[in-house]
Parts: structure tokens; C-alpha cells; sequence
């Protein structure tokens, strides 16, 4: 089930975080971008335990995927693909037309869920993460009324 996440979700999302990441956001960080009325975070999970989330930030008709996680043990399973669609459905009830987010040129998983999304390259950032890997910024155009949801 997918769910609307809030402020009080910190600590859950910070623990998926942690185990998605080398270098993860605290609870803390979690907290003050929820508070933040542009944040929107959506998670997946069954019997009060969240597999994954994505956390994104709207700014007039854009949206910004911040983060997205899913819990290594839970990956494979349609986790990854549940979340963004449902963000998709999300933002665009909110008027958003294009959606960004920006992955490592070496994270080939990630990649190819964004290529099925229908994600396309529009940007690199040399040297961007810690680990001397090239930021991807990737760009999903929103379909408009009456046409086929993506």
C-alpha cells in the first residue's frame, strides 16, 4: 500500500535511507524538508514497516524527486516503480507538467527504472558524488489531460 508520508515518518525514512545509502540523510534532515508545505513523500510497505518511499519537492509546475529508496531486501519486487508512479499521479493532480531528479552514472538499477519511466538525460554533472561518479539529470515530461498516464 502506498501512503502519504509526514514529519513524523522521519525516523522510518531515515533507517531505509541508511540502509540504500553510504552517505544517508539523518532524521532530522527527513523531519525539516517534510515540514516544508512543497515537500511531498509518498512509502510502500505492509504491517507498519516501510520498504520504500520517495521524496520529492514542487515548485509551480516542476517537480524534483529529492531521494527515492527502497529497502535492499525488497528491491526487484516492484517497490521502485509502485512509488513512482504514484508520485506521477501525485504532482501532476497538482498541476506539475515536468518532473527531475538526478542519479549516478554508475547506479545502472536506478537508471534503468527511471528508462522505463520514461525518464530521458537532460544534463550531467562531472564529478558530482562523493564517489568522483557523474550526476545524470534526468527529465519526465507529464502527460496532459485526456491523454495516457506515464
Amino acid at each position: 500500500m502506498i501512503e502519504r508520508l509526514t514529519a513524523a515518518s522521519a525516523r522510518r525514512l531515515a533507517a531505509v535511507h541508511g540502509r540504500c545509502f553510504d552517505h544517508s540523510w539523518s532524521e532530522a534532515e527527513f523531519a525539516s524538508l517534510l515540514h516544508l508545505s512543497s515537500s511531498i513523500a509518498l512509502g510502500k510497505g505492509d504491517a507498519g514497516i516501510l520498504h520504500g518511499f520517495v521524496l520529492a519537492r514542487v515548485a509551480a509546475d516542476e517537480a524534483e524527486i529529492l531521494t527515492i529508496g527502497v529497502d535492499p531486501d525488497q528491491r526487484r519486487g516492484g517497490c521502485g516503480q509502485a512509488l513512482l508512479k504514484s508520485l506521477h499521479e501525485y504532482v501532476r493532480k497538482q498541476g506539475v507538467v515536468r518532473v527531475f531528479l538526478e542519479v549516478s552514472d554508475v547506479n545502472t538499477a536506478a537508471r534503468a527504472l527511471y528508462e522505463r519511466n520514461g525518464y530521458t538525460e537532460t544534463g550531467r554533472r562531472a564529478r558530482y558524488y562523493r564517489d568522483g561518479s557523474d550526476a545524470l539529470v534526468l527529465e519526465k515530461t507529464l502527460s496532459g489531460r485526456g491523454q495516457t498516464p506515464g
